[in-house]
């Protein structure tokens, strides 16, 4: 028999004995399985100050904890390390208040001190560290991590004892708790901050020796690491640590989505969101495709010429042919944001007007003209399709264009660099607001790989943040995204869908939502409920 059913009729028979006060047959299910997940390919960077992929936010959901955490249903901000936390009446002083007795794994206490190194850290100007500029609302952080003071003291973040944490911000932000959920926002270990010099720009590596090992301040440690695999068991030293039901966590890191998926089937495998065969899964109900706020697009370099110039990136937005550029995306996208109940409609783009084009061409300078297009996308069959495409549409106004492909461990590095004029990115907002997605355009935020600027987009943005009113505040935010769809500074291809391969029958905790983000911490084995007028096979 199935180890499901033996559990199952185990379990039924013990219960003639024993009452519903004296045993609860969860907890002993719970404490029988290892939860087993296949969540990404290769070696993660598990440095919250430097990890930047999505799975990598998932498993550092086990492993850290910072102010606030995500609720697993809502996404809403609840207490994570801070008990409490108030909002002065002006918006710009927020007070948290840490639980007492807060330490990492080794017992090393957790203090607003340590909140406080732990933001400076991820701050450091030498870096520019991803998740950085969505500390700009605060006092001085800007200022600091671009190097205008180096003074840490002007930073507007204050111990002011062992378990009061205060912010003070340049502008209300509403959102400012959305943000500390994040795990650039955790409590990192004193004796681990400055291995982010070492960890930052790295995506995968290829030896466990070289990755990151954290000390946990969240539900989780690490016990033990492999170079397929990382095995998490309870951290005892976590405040919260009867609420957490799974004793341990295996994370496999292998890429081979056949052999992942066959271990599904099989039950070895109990949740895969990282490499899966969709057409192999067994139990089509466990198939959870979801809508994502998230967004695949391509984006210019601005820096460079000719890109610099946008009568050309409107020349080569308006050349492309958008039904064959998406007709192999899922949910095809024409602008940036995911929509939301309540947010404007951006008049994006999906027309090719080759016409339009060549009139525009006629405003750009020749010496633009004649320099080669120069297209940086991962290196798959798909993107090198995608390339083809552009490349064609692009040449046909007589352009000169260049395609490089490049593995995807060092896909992210070569966007730091000034050696192309358009690449892609495939982004997953951090919270389910537009503003996850807007930020990334930003003059001054780390995020801004397309170094565009606009002054009219940047005051947008700071009337949004500071704006109460859900309405207004989505009325300048969409006003922000029309000047950037405007400026043809993106290309939005696809709102990415969330594909997931779980059995909610005997998981609990686990929901679908915006993000794709599900806490560890509030994951559970439960007993499957029996169908009506089902027999359960006792006999083998």
């Amino acid at each position: 028999m199935s180890k499901k059913y033996f559990l199952l009729f185990v379990l039924c028979c013990c219960s003639a004995f024993m009452s519903a006060e004296e045993t609860d047959p969860n907890e002993n299910l719970a404490q029988q399985q290892d939860f087993v997940v296949s969540v990404t390919s290769g070696i993660p960077n598990l440095h919250p100050h430097a990890a930047y992929n999505a799975n990598e936010a998932q498993m550092l959901t086990g492993l850290y904890e910072g102010l606030c955490v995500y609720d697993p249903y809502t996404l809403q901000p609840v207490a994570g390390l801070a008990k409490s936390w108030k909002i002065s009446s002006d918006g710009l002083l927020w007070t948290f208040t840490l639980r007492d007795a807060l330490t990492f794994e080794d017992g090393t206490p957790i203090t607003a001190q340590v909140f406080r190194d732990s933001f400076i850290n991820l701050l450091n100007p030498a870096l520019d560290l991803p998740y950085s500029s969505l500390l700009d609302c605060v006092k001085g952080a800007k200022e600091y991590r671009s190097g205008k003071i180096t003074d840490s003291a002007q930073i507007g973040l204050y111990a002011e004892s062992d378990t009061s944490f205060k912010i003070s911000l340049v502008y209300p932000a509403e959102h400012l708790a959305n943000i500390l959920c994040h795990h650039a926002f955790s409590a990192v270990h004193p004796s681990q901050l400055e291995a982010v010099v070492q960890m930052a720009g790295k995506s995968v590596f290829q030896k466990i020796e070289d990755a990151f090992i954290p000390i946990a301040s969240g539900p989780f440690k690490i016990e033990s690491s492999s170079d397929d695999r990382i095995r998490l068991i309870k951290n005892e030293a976590y405040w919260d640590i009867q609420s957490v039901k799974l004793e341990s966590i295996t994370l496999l890191l292998d890429p081979n989505a056949d052999e992942m998926t066959e271990a599904f089937n099989r039950g070895s495998v109990h949740w895969l969101c990282g490499s899966v065969n969709l057409t192999k899964v067994a139990a089509a109900h466990t198939i959870h495709v979801t809508p994502m706020f998230a967004t695949e697009y391509l984006y210019f370099n601005t820096n460079t010429a000719p890109c610099s110039s946008q009568a050309l990136r409107e020349a080569l937005v308006h050349a492309i042919p958008y039904d064959t550029l998406r007709k192999n995306y899922l949910l095809p996208a024409k602008t940036l944001v995911f929509p939301l109940i309540g947010y404007p409609s951006v008049t994006g783009v999906d027309t090719q007007d080759t016409a339009k084009s060549e009139t525009l061409l006629k405003k750009v300078e020749q010496v633009d003209t004649e320099k080669p297009i120069k297209i940086l996308l991962p290196q798959t069959d798909f993107y090198a399709e995608q390339a083809d495409l552009l490349k064609k549409a692009w040449e046909s106004l007589n352009l000169s264009v260049e395609v490089t492909l490049v593995p995807f461990e060092d896909y992210y590095a070569r966007q730091k660099t000034d050696e192309y004029h358009i690449a892609l990115v495939s982004w997953i907002a951090d919270f389910a607001d537009p503003l996850a997605f807007l930020e990334l355009f930003r003059s001054d935020s780390s995020l801004n790989s397309s170094n565009w600027t606009h002054q009219d987009y940047e005051n947008f943005i700071k009337k949004a943040s500071a704006e109460q009113n859900r309405k207004k505040r989505f009325e300048y935010l969409a006003k922000a995204e029309q000047i950037l769809m405007d400026s043809s500074v993106v290309i939005p291809l696809s709102h990415i869908p969330a594909i997931n391969v779980i059995d909610l029958s005997d998981i609990q905790g686990w929901y679908t939502n915006a993000v794709n983000i599900h806490p560890f911490k509030f994951i559970r084995f439960v007993q499957p409920e029996i169908l009506p007028n089902i027999a359960v096979n006792t006999t083998g």
